[in-house]
């Protein structure tokens, strides 16, 4: 019989059901306490399948300490929390999410778009200062209907999004390293553009890409110039994909320049220390539904079952 051990406390309880029935073990992390370090080691050494999220990182040195295969299995989109060396191992197969949180991260996308195009953050903030009044908003709100929304990447949230922006009538411009393989989006009124085109002629920009060496720092301090003065951009995807630092001071420069954000924040706690009229930043909670989490166990659970049988 195969072992298997669940990094987080809480497991969809109809995953458990799909495990046990396969004969799996299955041992459930209880406590809110996440493994770490050498608890990570002790339990690749101890356990045939391994479910983890995206705040457990398996780093090259723990690489030495399988002997037997393995199957990894992590309930994120976005892989870069696992060393390259583990996906170069015949001991190891790399399991992940592809459709499940795609929902919830669209829904997230545009809670961030409309937050800051209807000034719903800050005038907030204004009623809660005893200064609740329309004529303190620093800029009036905006519309988003029949605005150019740039979309970089063409994967599974980029098509919610889609979806999304249809109702609002928007014109939707798409970067992709690979148009050819997404040529499904012309049938919905989709335009392919080069990055620059799509970052100089989009009203609103949405950046859904896995972190990759390839796409780390993407969007440059020198392509964060290219984009309008009265853009509003974001997002969802690992905070590396993006020049955050410079993206923010381009906000202070230009406060009808808006920024929303959905990131893990560790790195750039100083950078978010202060309000601002035009940021809002979450702390990578998109993707996390509880929809989303349940839809999540379940494929990492059926695709655990597929390499199995």
């Amino acid at each position: 019989m195969k072992k298997a051990y669940v990094t987080y406390n809480e497991f969809n309880e109809e995953a458990k059901k799909i495990l046990k029935n396969a004969e799996i073990e299955l041992t459930i992390n209880d406590s809110n306490h996440r493994p770490s370090g050498d608890e990570l080691i002790s339990i690749l050494e101890n356990y045939d399948i391994i479910i983890i999220g995206i705040f457990s990182r398996l780093k090259a040195d723990m690489l030495e300490h399988i002997k037997t295969p393995k199957i990894i299995a992590t309930v994120s989109v976005g892989l870069d929390h696992i060393d390259k060396s583990f996906f170069e191992s015949p001991l190891v197969e790399i399991v992940n999410i592809k459709t499940a949180n795609a929902i919830s991260v669209a829904e997230h996308i545009f809670s961030l778009i409309l937050n800051l195009n209807k000034r719903v953050y800050e005038s907030n903030r204004l009623v809660l200062d005893g200064n609740g009044h329309r004529n303190n908003l620093h800029e009036r709100p905006e519309e988003i209907s029949g605005k150019t929304l740039g979309l970089i990447g063409c994967g599974n949230i980029t098509k919610e999004v889609i979806k999304i922006a249809k109702v609002f009538n928007m014109n939707i411009k798409c970067y992709t390293k690979n148009p050819d393989k997404h040529k499904d989006m012309l049938e919905n009124r989709v335009e392919f553009l080069t990055l620059d085109e799509v970052l100089k002629n989009s009203d609103i920009i949405n950046v859904s890409i896995p972190l990759t060496e390839e796409t780390n720092n993407l969007i440059s301090e020198e392509k964060i110039k290219l984009m309008k003065y009265t853009a509003t951009f974001i997002n969802t995807a690992r905070a590396e994909v993006v020049d955050t630092k410079a993206l923010i001071e381009y906000a202070d420069l230009h406060d009808t320049f808006y920024v929303g954000l959905d990131i893990d924040l560790d790195r750039y706690k100083d950078l978010f220390n202060k309000y601002r009229n035009n940021v809002i930043v979450t702390p990578h909670t998109a993707g996390i539904s509880k929809q989303a989490i349940n839809r999540m166990d379940l494929e990492v659970a059926n695709k655990i079952i597929t390499l199995c049988s």
